[in-house]
């Protein structure tokens, strides 16, 4: 399993593109949501522009080209912190966090 913490370079991001750019990568992280590649995807609730993800990838490697198809990877306009983890515990109920 990996964490992916991501965070926007917003002095990057083209004065009038930053809307049109999140839309995309909405549909870029619900795609790979709905085909499972992530199991958690979110804001962070204490720093503006930035976020995780939770993948159950098979390799960095497979992460890192999910990654690549992210409309903010291509240009640099975040940056992408990959950590593998395992996940010694799972509780039951953790679909019932969804939103908090």
């Amino acid at each position: 399993m990996f964490i992916i913490n991501q965070t926007l370079k917003a002095e990057k991001i083209p004065a009038g593109k930053g809307e049109e750019l999140f839309k995309q990568h909405v549909a870029w992280f619900t795609k790979h949501f709905e085909a499972g590649n992530f199991i958690l995807v979110g804001p962070y609730t204490d720093k503006e522009m930035a976020g995780i993800m939770i993948s159950p990838a098979e390799s960095k490697e497979a992460v890192e080209k999910i990654l690549q198809e992210d409309v903010y990877y291509a240009d640099g306009l975040a940056d992408y912190e990959v950590r593998s983890f395992t996940a010694g515990k799972v509780a039951a109920n953790f679909a019932e966090f969804a939103g908090r």
